[in-house]
């Protein structure tokens, strides 16, 4: 794929209407690094704060998920199909499940569960008063 040339992103109310997002996610640093992958491939990309709950960008805690904000990337509309790709060439691989770790995990927590058993016993006969 032949490597566009940068394009600086177009301020003003009629860019405002012409962009699309194309990603959101809870912290500051994660959308930029989208945005900067993007703007790698030759995108105009910018970083969009939307608060939900009225909470301003600078105090926005990091990591609380989607409730008092997100950050989203936006690209120019003409640019947005493009940018979807590159994303989902980004993303992670699947998740390989693996039955035989699964299984033995969940023996070992039975297992240490059930170490827990007499001391119950004998705590809750402490506790009342019961004579064994």
């Amino acid at each position: 794929m032949p490597r566009r040339r940068f394009r600086p992103w177009r301020s003003g109310p009629a860019s405002e209407l012409n962009e699309v997002i194309v990603a959101a996610v809870d912290s500051e640093p994660i959308a930029e690094l989208i945005a900067g992958r993007l703007r790698v491939e030759g995108i105009a990309a910018r970083v969009r704060y939307e608060s939900q709950a009225g909470i301003p960008r600078q105090i926005a805690a990091v990591g609380l998920g989607f409730g008092p904000g997100a950050f989203r990337v936006a690209v120019v509309a003409s640019d947005a199909a493009r940018a979807r790709d590159l994303l989902a060439e980004a993303a992670p691989a699947t998740y390989r499940r693996r039955p035989v770790l699964r299984a033995v995990a969940t023996l070992l927590l039975i297992a240490l569960l059930l170490s827990f058993i007499p001391g119950v016993i004998q705590l809750v006969g402490l506790l009342f008063g019961f004579d064994q």
